[in-house]
Order: structure tokens, then C-alpha cells, then sequence
């Protein structure tokens, strides 16, 4: 696990697709082993892109294209991951396979995580197996403050005179 937590301009980015990238080829995990989540539906589409382009230029670099290799941290990892005796056979698979199945990765907001997580786990959430997001909630809470009017405040112990006011407020 990593939290990565700074302000805008620091380079969360950059570091996130290389943490992205050390796990793909270091521990050989499959691209949908790993979760991203940032905030914003924009964060979430720059953090796509980036870490799709830093596995294809690596794997570009892996693959004989000199230019693809100028990212120090790149050839650096290369470098480290060829002295512990991993081949560029097998570092090319494991990118390939990533790019194959990257719209499967999970990089997500934090409502997509926990909305990604109800649908899949609703028996161990005690969730109805069918979820519904909701755009815009203002309905539902018009209906708990009017059953929780009902119930609490417009009951029986209403004065008359006050109940005929709300009525003609329409309130």
C-alpha cells in the first residue's frame, strides 16, 4: 500500500504511473491487481493516460527504440530489473498484457471505488444486488424531510390553526 499526498504541481502523477509501472514489471502484477484513486473524474482521466503512455514508451524502449528509454527513471528501472536476472522477454509480456487489459484497470474516484466495490461485493456489503447512482439526491432528501415531518413534527399534537397555515403555504 502507498498513500501519495501532495499539492497540485508536485508531481503525484509522475510518481503514481511509476509506482504503476515497478508493480506491473517488479512483482509481475496483473493491471487490474492494482488500485488507483484519486479524487476528480479529470484526475482519474490524466492518471489513465499517463500511466498507459509510460507502459507503452517503456515497452516501446523495451522493444529497441532508443528514444523511448530518455526517461531516467525508466532506463533506470530497466537497468535494476535486467541486473536481478529479469529478461526483456519477460518484461515485454507482462507490459503487453497490461496494455491488452488496461481498460480493466482500476483507476477511479473514490465514489467509483465504493460504487466498483457495492456492485461487485453486494452480499458481503448487505447491499441489494442492483445499485442505482443518483446525480442529483435533492429528491430523495425532499422525501426524508417530508416523512420525518409527518411523523415528528405534523402529527396529531399539531394545533389545528397551524396545520391549516402549512396547508394553504402548501409547505
Amino acid at each position: 500500500r502507498q498513500l501519495v499526498e501532495a499539492s497540485a504541481g508536485t508531481g503525484k502523477t509522475w510518481n503514481l504511473s511509476g509506482l504503476v509501472l515497478r508493480l506491473l514489471l517488479e512483482k509481475a502484477l496483473p493491471v487490474d491487481g492494482i488500485l488507483v484513486v484519486t479524487f476528480t473524474n479529470a484526475a482519474v482521466a490524466e492518471l489513465r493516460e499517463r500511466i498507459r503512455a509510460r507502459i507503452a514508451l517503456t515497452l516501446a524502449g523495451l522493444r529497441g527504440q532508443p528514444a523511448a528509454l530518455a526517461d531516467p527513471f525508466v532506463a533506470a528501472l530497466l537497468q535494476h530489473l535486467r541486473a536481478r536476472g529479469l529478461q526483456d522477454q519477460d518484461l515485454q509480456a507482462r507490459l503487453e498484457q497490461a496494455l491488452q487489459g488496461f481498460d480493466e484497470a482500476a483507476i477511479l474516484t473514490i465514489h467509483g471505488f465504493c460504487q466498483r466495490a457495492l456492485a461487485e461485493l453486494p452480499f458481503s456489503a448487505g447491499m441489494p444486488l442492483q445499485q442505482t447512482l443518483l446525480a442529483d439526491d435533492s429528491e430523495l432528501q425532499l422525501q426524508v424531510v417530508q416523512d420525518f415531518w409527518r411523523r415528528r413534527i405534523a402529527g396529531d399534537a399539531l394545533p389545528p390553526t397551524l396545520l391549516a397555515h402549512l396547508v394553504d403555504c402548501r409547505d
